[in-house]
C-alpha cells in the first residue's frame, strides 16, 4: 500500500475525530460503541472514521469473546509507532511494530518508509 498508506496516515491525523480514535484504541482493544461513548463523537461518526482507519491498515479488526454473550468485534492499532519525514520527495512515514515487516538480524522490525508526493 505504500504512498496510499502514507497518505491515509496523514490525512487520519488531521481529522481529529480519527486522531482521537487512534489515541484511544492504543493502550486496548475497544467496540465501536465504546469508542464512541469514549471519545464524545455520535455512533454513527465511530462507524464511518473506524471504517476509514481500517481501509488504510491504521486498525485491525479483532473478536473479543465476552464469557455471557456473542463474540463482539473490536479494533486495535495495527502498528506500534509512526514517524513522519518531510525530505524533498514530499512526506514519508515509517511504521514501527508490524508483524509483517521484515526483521534485521537482532530479530528488530525494520520500520517501512514510502514517500508521499504533494501532487
Amino acid at each position: 500500500m505504500g504512498a496510499t498508506r502514507d497518505r491515509a496516515f496523514l490525512d487520519a491525523v488531521g481529522d481529529e475525530d480519527c486522531k482521537t480514535i487512534l489515541d484511544a484504541v492504543r493502550g486496548e482493544a475497544k467496540t465501536i460503541p465504546e469508542l464512541s461513548e469514549e471519545c464524545d463523537i455520535p455512533l454513527s461518526t465511530a462507524y464511518r472514521k473506524v471504517n476509514r482507519l481500517q481501509e488504510a491498515e491504521l486498525v485491525a479488526e479483532k473478536n473479543r469473546l465476552p464469557e455471557d454473550c456473542r463474540p463482539k468485534n473490536v479494533y486495535e492499532l495495527s502498528f506500534d509507532g509512526a514517524v513522519v519525514r518531510m525530505g524533498e520527495d514530499g512526506f514519508a512515514v515509517e511504521f514501527a511494530g508490524e508483524s509483517s515487516k521484515p526483521t534485521t538480524l537482532d530479530g528488530a522490525a525494520e520500520p517501512a518508509s514510502s514517500p508521499v508526493g504533494s501532487d
